[in-house]
């Protein structure tokens, strides 16, 4: 439902209010926070080998040197640890565990075999190198393509050809050859492994709290709840009661630390028996070696369309890599159903049937990196749409708006079963053809495509965006224990002012502003006089956190509800001050006045006064004294929002470079909180996206070594490689959640992949290279061109 708020906060730029310390340097991160003296310091251990048995661990001389508290392995930390399991309830998935250090066996380059406990973080590290380990190198099956075949090294005994997942889907009565169809497509697109890179490198901090046998948790997760429930689960005797988890600064999160990680239970568990406090900080080889990979996906697709473009029907086959380990919390069954369940986009696609399969390899177990699966669905989709054009000598653009759902035929229901209530996807199109100069583009391009030296093409993504999944979206996907709601607590303090705790932890995304502006407009107050916590599970109620574009729906929905609960309170509290129907009490700004009596009006600071029995008034009959509400919001199956992106390219035939010179973005998030808040998140995106789409891989070789564990060999964009992107905003506020929100924090990257592979697929097309797969590094871009050209 969408809810008409009073005062308008909701929709202005207000400033953000987190750059007034973070740009002077007075943001605590984990290392920033002081620490008592008796610390213990962490260094893991980490296996050269991608899989081997453990024959032997020798820690005798690393115990010797000076400083050293202990060294500790897989069968010490199995006294105080459970496995971590992912519960996933889904035919097809394969049930497996993790140590929090190896036992027996380990299974990806950096897998953690022994942890030192030193005072210091230095002679940590030294004596990390002083363990000497014994392996009995075994076969690797480290690619994506051969892992799942038959002879296959394996990477868990009980899980044949490495399948941990698998799963099939028809719509009823499909079709696979349909009359209507009389052309077709069979195409591959495959996609390079990436990483989140965040900024700030993973690190915990746990600290024996002096009032009870517990821990306060320090870490740079985006998950505390989801973190705090996990460490009481996984560690032997801990309750969760007595795990506090405080989120300080986060340095960039993507999804890579919406993750639970064994260094995490280790350190709580190490803090809990030792009753000391425990730190570790990671490293940026450690950070490119075990935090969460992403992508490496392979799609085969066919498609059957008639001689005007339309698609009558689509079939995918998806492999993805899962890696050593189905991570937790979102387990290996989030990319294949996302991208399978995806991959119909904005588009009026019917007769669609898919297979889709997690594969286990020996590489860093995968999870959920900004966009998931979204990126790499839209890029098979809409390389489809293109090719489609090209076969047909259809301009693409006007393929997609023949297949596209249009305005009179929502809400939409598509294929597998999603409801898209609200969007805007022919108008978006429309705008961002017409924001680049399409027609005119089109007009000038050389059917050669070279102007001026260089190939030049122009790409499209129209896309849908899942958002603010709720508990019905992740059941869907297995996830059981996956809560879906968010919750939000909010006082008004007997000074009038507003303080609400959220279940959301802050990674960047400027809560502390946005949340101010929905607390605000729900209950009536002064931006300035509202209060934002979270990130701390001792202080904010329970919730699924943040990650997957859900902060606006779900904390904002939370929000909302609990704000009409305190509203209303105010309203019958202010109606028997002013002697007046609480119906007819308004409240903007601070104030609540008498619906067409101006002056007739009292402030929340008195209104909080009353409630706190702190004047002579008293409260109206059966009121009770305080002022505060929570609830919960658990949103729909998903909240879908939807944008295009537009970009041109320019291809150098000498190096086979790609330079994005022109990028638009029309998005359509529902209602727009903060819009300049909302272009940032856009253009963060769309920079991961073009490092995605040009430069960043995550390069294993055939013995599942990771060649590139630094930032010199893995390349991230820089400002001298980003195009000024221009936004603009349609609104299409949902009416199925709360506050006509839809999630924002993906759409920059998931359009900017398929946008610009699209472009340089368009300027090298008259050359006839088949562009169907990421990254498009120079290397490999040359390699089409020569290979075309005989040159």
């Amino acid at each position: 439902m969408t809810e008409a708020l009073h005062t308008g906060y909701i929709g202005r730029d207000i400033l953000r209010r987190e750059d007034s310390y973070l740009l002077r340097g007075q943001g605590k991160f984990v290392d920033d926070l002081p620490e008592p003296r008796d610390t213990i310091y962490l260094g893991f251990v980490m296996s050269p080998y991608a899989h081997a048995r453990i024959r032997s661990i020798d820690a005798s001389r690393a115990r010797a040197l000076d400083g050293v508290i202990d060294v500790l392995t897989g069968e010490d930390l199995a006294e105080l640890t459970d496995p971590i399991v992912t519960e996933i309830d889904f035919p097809g998935y394969i049930r497996h565990g993790r140590p929090v250090l190896a036992l027996g066996k380990v299974r990806f380059v950096g897998e953690q075999v022994a942890v030192v406990l030193a005072e210091d973080r230095y002679i940590a590290q030294d004596a990390v190198d002083l363990v000497e380990v014994e392996y009995e190198p075994l076969p690797v099956a480290a690619d994506l393509e051969t892992a799942h075949l038959d002879g296959a090294p394996q990477v868990h005994d009980h899980i044949p050809n490495n399948t941990i997942f698998s799963a099939r889907f028809e719509t009823k009565g499909f079709d696979p050859a349909p009359a209507a169809a009389t052309h077709s497509i069979r195409e591959r697109f495959r996609s390079g492994r990436v990483a989140g890179v965040p900024l700030e490198p993973r690190g915990c901090l746990a600290m024996p709290d002096h009032t009870a046998d517990a821990i306060v948790f320090y870490s740079s997760t985006q998950v505390p709840h989801i973190l705090r429930t996990a460490l009481g689960k996984h560690i032997k005797g801990a309750s969760e009661s007595k795990i506090r988890v405080i989120v300080p600064e986060v340095g960039g999160g993507f999804g890579t630390k919406a993750q639970i990680y064994t260094e995490e239970v280790v350190a709580a568990a190490l803090a809990l028996k030792l009753r000391r406090a425990v730190k570790w900080i990671q490293d940026r080889r450690e950070e490119l070696l075990t935090s969460i990979h992403a992508r490496d996906h392979l799609y085969e697709v066919e498609a059957g369309f008639d001689g005007q473009g339309v698609i009558h029907m689509l079939r995918v086959r998806l492999h993805t890599n899962a890696g050593a380990y189905s991570s937790l919390p979102f387990g290996c069954t989030l990319e294949p159903t996302g991208g399978a369940r995806m991959i119909v986009g904005p588009y009026r696609i019917r007769n669609y049937a898919y297979q889709a399969y997690a594969i286990a390899t020996h590489t860093c177990p995968s999870g959920a990196y900004r966009g998931v699966a979204q990126p790499t669905c839209f890029l098979t989709i809409e390389g489809v749409m293109d090719r489609i054009g090209r076969q047909l000598g259809i301009d693409p653009a006007e393929v997609r708006l023949r297949n596209m759902i249009q305005p009179e035929e929502m809400p939409w229901v598509n294929a597998v079963g999603v409801r898209y209530d609200t969007g805007s996807y022919v108008a978006s199109l429309k705008r961002a053809m017409e924001m680049i100069g399409y027609a005119g583009f089109r007009a000038r391009q050389p059917a050669d495509r070279l102007a001026d030296g260089k190939y030049r093409g122009i790409g499209i993504c129209s896309f849908t965006e899942i958002s603010g999944t709720g508990a019905p979206g992740w059941r869907a996907r297995g996830l059981i224990r996956m809560p879906g709601f968010d919750s939000a607590l909010i006082k008004i303090e007997p000074t009038g002012k507003v303080t609400a705790y959220i279940s959301h932890a802050n990674a960047g995304q400027a809560h502390y502003t946005t949340f101010a502006q929905v607390v605000a407009d729900a209950v009536g107050a002064d931006i300035a006089d509202v209060t934002i916590v979270e990130g701390d599970t001792g202080a904010t109620p329970y919730g699924t956190n943040t990650f997957a574009s859900r902060s606006a729906v779900t904390g904002g929905g939370a929000i909302l509800r609990a704000g009409r609960k305190v509203r209303e309170k105010m309203r019958r509290i202010a109606g028997q001050m002013l002697e007046a129907a609480a119906d007819d009490i308004e409240i903007r700004e601070g104030w609540a006045e008498v619906r067409g009596v101006p002056g007739m009006r009292v402030s929340l600071t008195q209104i909080a006064e009353t409630a706190y029995s702190m004047n002579n008034l008293g409260l109206p009959p059966g009121e009770d004294y305080g002022l505060e509400a929570s609830d919960f919001y658990d949103p729909p199956l998903a909240t879908m929002a939807n944008a295009v992106h537009i970009c041109t390219v320019a291809v150098d035939p000498e190096d086979g470079r790609v330079k994005v010179e022109n990028h638009v973005v029309v998005h359509d998030c529902g209602r727009v909180i903060n819009p300049v808040i909302v272009d940032g998140q856009v253009q963060g995106g769309a920079a991961q996206g073009l490092g995605e789409a040009l430069m960043e891989e995550l390069v294993y070789d055939r013995e599942g070594q990771l060649q590139n564990a630094n930032l010199l060999d893995y390349l991230l964009p820089t400002a001298l490689d980003m195009p000024d992107i221009r936004i603009e905003h349609i609104e299409s506020p949902t009416i199925d959640g709360e506050g006509g929100f839809k999630g924002v924090g993906e759409g920059g990257l998931i359009g900017a992949v398929p946008a610009i592979a699209n472009a340089v697929a368009d300027a090298l097309a008259p050359l006839g290279c088949n562009v169907n797969r990421i990254p498009l590094r120079p290397s490999y871009v040359l390699g089409l061109i020569r290979a075309a050209t005989g040159r």
